[in-house]
């Protein structure tokens, strides 16, 4: 499976330090005058979302004219491989069948909206997206296939990321469903839990992002592979890591690792405070996670 790090304009740039980086960015959550070029180099493959997710918490409501438009002014200049969503329509947590319905209906009218003008307004490097949405495994069958039927080659499934913290077998369950609507090349937007990750990369999903080593970074958090394992800076949030993660360690030293940031001084990872430290544990953990999930890379 293919490991793509959900990117905002906060966070280290990875391919700066590594090679063959493959990144997400949704547009809220970069400035309005940011495009991809600012980057020091670029990623082997960039997907933008349509930021459905942040335009409904701000109460915002887009109209997908200009949700492409951002998409494409965001993504200008570069010449490597770019997907961008439709507009995705929310549905995940409505209880109203009536409401989820129509929220179906607008989703799918808003991704045949995309399909039927990317030849005029995409340029060549610029692949649209189909995103599928749905309550359950059912309505997620139908909503992949009904995307294809469309034209749409490449999908993402969302609205999962409650479900990945409160029922992993049912993100298992929606995620066959649309293997079996459309096959394997589907791109699961925002995992942030590495088990499911694993269990995904077992089902032979093509693709999905992640902002676990940023987030993990943040809360002292440090990976490292070969097992995949997890351990703790000593803070006084430990209980609260515990909460999440009952076999966590505090760790008292940095173990051997060959990352960037391990090869320059290991202790820098072992600073609780301040965004630089935050920002290198962040490099140090994309490189074990990547590792995880797509094997060893020469970087």
């Amino acid at each position: 499976m293919k490991y793509f790090i959900s990117w905002t304009h906060s966070d280290p740039v990875y391919q700066h330090y590594f090679a063959d980086v493959r990144a997400l960015v949704s547009p809220p959550n970069v400035s309005l005058a940011w495009q991809v070029s600012r980057w020091p180099a670029v990623p082997t493959e960039l997907i933008v979302d349509s930021g459905a997710f942040q335009y409904h918490r701000a109460g915002r409501s887009p109209s997908p004219e200009a949700v492409v438009a951002r998409q494409i002014q965001l993504a200008t200049g570069l010449t490597t491989v770019v997907g961008i969503c439709h507009l995705d329509v929310l549905v995940a947590g409505v209880r109203d069948p009536a409401d989820a319905a129509r929220r179906l209906a607008q989703n799918l009218a808003q991704a045949r909206w995309l399909i039927e003008r990317a030849a005029d307004i995409l340029p060549e490097n610029v692949e649209p997206i189909g995103v599928i949405q749905g309550r359950d495994a059912e309505q997620i069958f139908y909503v992949a296939q009904a995307l294809a039927a469309m034209g749409y080659q490449r999908f993402a499934l969302g609205s999962l990321a409650g479900k990945v913290a409160s029922s992993r077998d049912e993100v298992l369950r929606r995620t066959e469903a649309a293997l079996e609507a459309v096959g394997s090349r589907i791109h699961m937007l925002g995992v942030s839990s590495v088990p499911v990750l694993e269990a995904l990369t077992r089902l032979g999903i093509e693709s999905a992002d992640s902002g676990a080593p940023i987030k993990e970074a943040a809360r002292g958090g440090i990976f490292y592979s070969e097992p995949f394992r997890r351990y703790k800076l000593p803070s006084a949030h430990f209980r609260e890591w515990q909460r999440n993660y009952s076999f966590a360690e505090v760790l008292e030293s940095p173990l051997p690792c060959a990352c960037p940031v391990c090869q320059d001084d290991p202790h820098q990872l072992m600073n609780p405070h301040g965004k630089v430290a935050v920002n290198l544990r962040a490099l140090h953990n994309f490189y074990h996670l990547r590792r995880d999930i797509e094997g060893p890379q020469t970087d």
